[in-house]
């Protein structure tokens, strides 16, 4: 009952022993930033978004020598996919995931649905921004669409090209064949290596005429396209004004709107709890809600719980608006890390809208800003990847899978098509 009356009143409990990223405060219920730990886990984010699977982001985290979140050496996927998924890191609360099912036996069971859940909005400091926690989740449920068909990206497989390379015939994906001695290596359609009619695709039984692959001359035209990006600079500046102008700059706005509504709500409810109540005599106001209807008050309670109500129903509104902005910054997002390698590329200064002063960092850790986020992740791509020209040299797996899209097979050539939108034609 202790712990029940707790959530209401705003009060979870954490674990701060296998907590990444915070540490108890020195007050009840109060959080504190680990700087060092918060890196850590915007760079799982950062990563997720930029096409890595739980699997290979938990295996350059081993890599690197990081420690769990309980202090172990060995990091597991669904650790990572955990991470991913606590509000916590966004600055939010949510009660009650799971409930002891059995006092005897105290068996813990997820909370599906049994037990009233309690959510408290912007409780502490986050380490990621709103906006980039609900891009996640976003981008964890497109995720898991495309892992439903085995013709789609495998985002779980260190090879770049696996799943990244596109028959222009039957838009099949390409399978990886190793010669016996090893001097080549060959990609074929799927359906063009198809055997039997149960293999693969039985409602497609026709043998593709898809021209074999060689892998080097793909990584080659990979390459070639790479280096065609400096010369489309200003086009994907100008894409991602125009993302920022339109349909995100209008639900940008709304949110802040809903914002100010939100703030004005929870001052007025904060002002009715600090009033000592009197007899006095009997309210009769009619107000109006946000949307449109109206509501006869009689006393401060009833005030509160409308107040309450109210509140309530703008978070849900906010929390759509989150999904719908996580959905239309995706290519937003690319365009941004896209232009990052650009940058680079053609060792330019940075972008205005990337430019931040070292002062505007809070000492806290705490990010709430979305171009802070990337400014404080962003990529440097390692040493002897591009020349002294900013021109790659050489095919880079984890460029590959950082940026690139898709690489469709043409019989002539190949379009190169990267995650922000721009396609490069390469003929052979």
């Amino acid at each position: 009952m202790g712990i029940n009356f707790g959530f209401q009143e705003g009060r979870g409990r954490v674990n701060f022993s296998s907590f990444l990223g915070y540490r108890r405060g020195d007050k009840p219920g109060t959080y504190e930033i680990v700087p060092a730990e918060a890196d850590v886990v915007r760079r799982i984010y950062r990563q997720f978004l930029e096409g890595y699977s739980p699997k290979i982001i938990a295996d350059g985290l081993m890599e690197d020598g990081i420690c769990t979140p309980s202090g172990g050496e060995k990091w597991y996927p669904s650790t990572v996919a955990s991470i991913l998924e606590n509000e916590k890191y966004a600055g939010d609360l949510l009660m009650q995931k799971w409930y002891v099912e059995d006092y005897l036996t105290h068996r813990c069971v997820k909370n599906s649905g049994e037990k009233p859940q309690y959510f408290v909005e912007d409780d502490h400091d986050p380490i990621v921004p709103k906006a980039v926690f609900y891009q996640v989740q976003g981008e964890k449920k497109r995720r898991s669409g495309l892992a439903k068909d085995p013709s789609k990206l495998r985002f779980g497989n260190r090879l770049a090209l696996n799943g990244r390379l596109i028959c222009g015939k039957c838009g099949r994906t390409l399978k990886r064949y190793v010669k016996p001695d090893d001097a080549l290596t060959d990609w074929r359609c799927r359906q063009r290596a198809l055997v039997k009619k149960t293999d693969f695709h039985e409602d497609v039984p026709t043998r593709c005429d898809c021209r074999i692959v060689r892998e080097a001359e793909a990584q080659r035209a990979v390459v070639m396209a790479f280096n065609t990006l400096p010369s489309r600079r200003e086009e994907l500046v100008v894409q991602r004004e125009r993302l920022l102008t339109g349909e995100i700059g209008r639900i940008d706005a709304l949110l802040k709107t809903l914002d100010g509504q939100q703030d004005r709500l929870e001052e007025r409810l904060e002002v009715l709890a600090s009033q000592v109540p009197e007899d006095e005599e009997p309210m009769n106001t009619t107000v109006v809600d946000e949307v449109g209807s109206t509501q006869v008050i009689t006393s401060e309670m009833d005030e509160a719980a409308f107040l309450r109500s109210q509140i309530v129903e703008i978070r849900r509104r906010k929390d759509g608006l989150y999904a719908e902005r996580a959905e239309q910054a995706n290519r937003e997002v690319q365009i941004r890390l896209l232009l990052e390698l650009v940058d680079e590329m053609v060792k330019n200064s940075l972008p205005e809208w990337m430019a931040r002063e070292a002062e505007a960092v809070e000492e806290t850790g705490a990010c709430r800003d979305y171009d802070d986020f990337f400014s404080r992740t962003r990529y440097t791509v390692p040493e002897g990847v591009l020349d002294e020209n900013g021109r790659m040299e050489a095919f880079n797996n984890d460029l590959v899978i950082r940026y690139l899209d898709r690489v469709v097979v043409k019989d002539d050539g190949y379009e190169v098509a990267f995650k922000a939108g721009v396609t490069a034609e390469v003929e052979i």
